[in-house]
């Protein structure tokens, strides 16, 4: 009796299996830097919610002592040290932040600091009291560059200070600098 069953149909062939393979790896080409670039969105999250609850203690203890509290980089511990793309323990930024009363929750991915009118730290203050400058500084792509986002409170003539670390102005938008809220500085790294 003869077969009737086409050996064709059994299965895939090879160049079948090939497109299949080139086609799921033009997609995870596409994929995986998209992918990538979500990961570091969400860390660079960190210092969003961060220098929030930071610029919010600050004016806390501003009303009750009516003055800011300027604190250098942790935790890095000295200005001029690059953050690393590895989280970090937390610890000693608990200690450098206790007199404002912030902690971060948990290990962090950045450096936080605090320029003040008294104690500019490396940037400059074109106020005189009544200002404080925030910052957190990263480095999560690991490249030579840092990130760099900044709560500013002005005073009330709408005077600033910078940066500590890079001495960077609050960015602008529309013309008018970003008071008051958490913005990243342009001129840095995206992550």
């Amino acid at each position: 009796m003869a077969r009737t069953h086409d050996d064709r149909s059994a299965g895939f062939t090879l160049i079948e299996l090939m497109i299949v393979v080139a086609i799921v790896g033009v997609l995870a080409s596409i994929a995986i830097p998209s992918f990538q670039n979500y990961q570091l969105t969400a860390k660079r999250a960190e210092a969003f919610a961060n220098l929030s609850a930071i610029g919010k203690a600050q004016k806390a203890y501003f009303a009750e002592f009516n003055d800011f509290v300027a604190i250098a980089a942790e935790p890095s511990g000295a200005l001029g040290g690059a953050p690393l793309p590895t989280k970090r323990d937390g610890t000693s930024i608990d200690a450098a932040f206790a007199d404002i009363g912030w902690v971060p929750e948990g290990d962090v991915f950045f450096d936080y600091d605090t320029a003040t009118a008294g104690d500019p730290l490396a940037g400059g203050c074109t106020c005189t009291e009544g200002c404080f400058t925030a910052s957190a500084y990263g480095n999560l792509d690991g490249d030579a560059a840092l990130s760099v986002l900044v709560y500013a409170h002005p005073d009330v003539a709408g005077d600033f200070c910078g940066s500590g670390l890079l001495n960077q102005s609050p960015p602008l938008n529309a013309g008018a600098r970003v008071f008051d809220q958490v913005a990243r500085v342009i001129t840095a790294d995206d992550f």
